[in-house]
């Protein structure tokens, strides 16, 4: 039976709460995460001609050449603003996933990450929007540990949404959103985390779903 996580009052001051949620596993054990981290890194060694001469990039390459090299100078809270304008202006697209039989007979959903050039050049859903924030907040320096992928359940569209969740300055957490709103101080209403991850770990949020109505 799963339990009902209830968070004190004084963790919903601030929009989320790193220390939260049970360390379930290392990323690795998540095929599908970290095989998109594994293409990432080959695909970003292969862009360090873009990184250094925009001429040297596609079409599709050349604003994030401009982002990044721009906004290498900035502090901090100004990276996170850009970096979330920069990606929410990309193409929307649902992740269509298809449901597969194996041997046994059980059905699975496999699960779709795409790496920033993947996202950069077909758009994607709000997971891979999420993971393009995190992959360039990676590459202007911030610590694996200070973000994490944060998977939401929106109570008002009853469906499930993906969040960034961003810590620096040592205390200060803001969490990124697809609609260019960044939430400071508290969690975004009607969203209940479900789990996160980064490069280094998996968390459970212990978070009971609404049943669906029959």
């Amino acid at each position: 039976m799963l339990m009902v996580c209830v968070l004190p009052a004084a963790a919903n001051a601030v929009p989320y709460v790193f220390d939260s949620g049970d360390f379930l596993a290392e990323s690795s054990a998540w095929e599908a995460w970290a095989d998109m981290l594994t293409r990432h890194a080959t695909q970003f060694d292969g862009l360090k001609g873009c990184l250094d001469d925009k001429a040297a990039c596609t079409r599709r390459m050349r604003s994030l050449h401009v982002v990044l090299s721009q906004g290498t100078a900035l502090p901090r809270e100004k990276q996170i603003r850009l970096v979330n304008r920069y990606v929410n202006r990309k193409r929307y697209n649902e992740d269509r996933r298809k449901i597969i039989r194996n041997e046994e007979g059980k059905l699975t959903i496999p699960s779709h990450w795409a790496t920033l050039v993947e996202f950069l050049e077909k758009g994607g859903d709000c997971e891979d929007f999420t993971t393009a924030k995190y992959l360039m907040l990676r590459h202007f320096g911030f610590a694996a540990e200070d973000m994490r992928v944060v998977v939401v359940y929106d109570r008002s569209q009853r469906a499930h949404h993906a969040v960034l969740a961003v810590r620096f300055d040592g205390e200060t957490i803001w969490v990124l959103d697809t609609d260019n709103r960044i939430y400071r101080k508290r969690r975004p209403l009607g969203y209940r985390y479900v789990y996160a991850v980064n490069e280094l770990g998996i968390w459970d949020h212990d978070i009971r779903l609404p049943r669906r109505r029959r």
